[in-house]
């Protein structure tokens, strides 16, 4: 059953917040209808809080294509705290640490579910899944598709960066390279290239994964409008170091 989409005030942010720090009882889900800690939002939106997602980009691909559908003003969604603050309580099932753990069940740190800071504004997982499905559709995948986690590494080193988080060329570049056909990133893919490693001219460790492409776009773009290119055409130009990748 759906829901009205709602926006936590202060008080629900406060409470929620309390809870995030101290999650030793259920998540307050009670916040979720109660006036005096949220409000509606304009637009008629309607959520199902029953609804459980394996991973971030399957609640990313959900508040797309079926919440936030018929294109709504990017910014203004992207700027209203409270709401994706309200949104990451009806999913918190689905962004809880996974595993058999003593620890599964628990929450991750708190940007992934409040706006606790504008520089940690990418790790807040429902607002950053639902943005990027919107600009990147399936290529999102590659960032967002962990089962093991609701936010992995791949998820932190490819949109914490903001000249790439956007860049439309990256993304499929970055999805071709590095997913495996399951879904999956491929082993070695977040690797970083080691002191030693880099004074080993026979080491290939950390070449040519999502640590450096960044930095190779970089250098193409003195040469290239990317952003007017093709990911086959960017792929077709990479340096030797990603052929490792391309034939895995």
């Amino acid at each position: 059953m759906t829901i009205p989409v709602r926006s936590l005030n202060d008080v629900g942010l406060a409470k929620f917040s309390a809870w995030l720090d101290n999650p030793t009882t259920p998540a307050p889900k009670t916040l979720l209808e109660d006036d005096s800690a949220s409000e509606f939002v304009d637009g008629g939106h309607l959520i199902d809080p029953s609804l459980q997602f394996q991973t971030s980009y399957e609640a990313g691909r959900y508040l797309s294509h079926e919440v936030f559908s018929g294109n709504p003003d990017r910014f203004s969604l992207l700027s209203n705290h409270g709401l994706w603050a309200w949104i990451s309580l009806v999913l918190i099932d689905s962004l809880v640490k996974k595993g058999s753990g003593k620890d599964a069940g628990k929450p991750l740190a708190k940007p992934h579910y409040i706006m606790d800071s504008p520089r940690l504004a990418y790790r807040l997982i429902t607002r950053t899944a639902w943005d990027l499905v919107n600009l990147h559709g399936d290529a999102a995948k590659v960032a967002l598709g962990s089962s093991r986690s609701p936010w992995g590494e791949m998820a932190e080193q490819m949109t914490a960066r903001q000249e790439i988080y956007a860049h439309r060329s990256f993304w499929p570049v970055a999805n071709a390279l590095y997913a495996a056909p399951d879904g999956s990133v491929k082993k070695g893919v977040t690797s970083q290239r080691s002191r030693q490693a880099r004074s080993d001219p026979k080491s290939k460790a950390g070449l040519g994964g999502i640590r450096r492409l960044p930095f190779t776009f970089k250098q193409f773009e003195r040469t290239y409008n990317l952003r007017r290119m093709t990911g086959d055409e960017i792929t077709s130009l990479l340096p030797p170091e990603y052929q490792r990748w391309r034939r895995d």
